[in-house]
């Protein structure tokens, strides 16, 4: 009877501090958040474009991979989908930054760049804020 008793006081206790901690990112998750992470500070390290293409194709990769995971959060997702498209968005005005001659144009588009990342970087700390108690 003894046994019983601190065995169902033992998974009670696992039960309700299990519970308390809450949701955690699941592995495919994590490797998003690390990409786009990598995505940001490479743009911080003056990445070339080229570079940077090839960052958000790998990025995407696992964005797919992530989302064939039908139990995705969808805090994290929205995020996740967010920043992506900042990224996309800034790579096409970075490629319209390289491609024009006209100098009032690429001051736009660098404006367009510095904007586009700022938002990136928020988008990847509400996907971390999306798994914070």
């Amino acid at each position: 009877m003894k046994g019983f008793i601190v065995s169902s006081i033992v998974l009670v206790t696992v039960f309700i501090f299990g519970s308390c901690l809450g949701p955690k990112k699941s592995l495919e998750e994590e490797n998003v958040l690390i990409a786009l992470s990598n995505i940001q500070r490479s743009l911080e390290n003056n990445v070339s474009y080229e570079q940077f293409i090839e960052l958000l194709s790998q990025t995407k990769v696992k964005i797919d991979i992530l989302k064939s995971n039908s139990k995705n959060s969808p805090c994290f997702m929205g995020a996740v989908d967010k920043c992506y498209a900042y990224y996309a968005t800034a790579g096409k005005a970075w490629k319209q930054k390289l491609t024009t001659t006209d100098e009032a144009r690429k001051q736009d588009m660098d404006l367009t760049l510095s904007v586009l990342q700022s938002r990136a970087a928020l988008s990847i700390q509400m996907a971390h804020n999306c798994y914070k108690n």
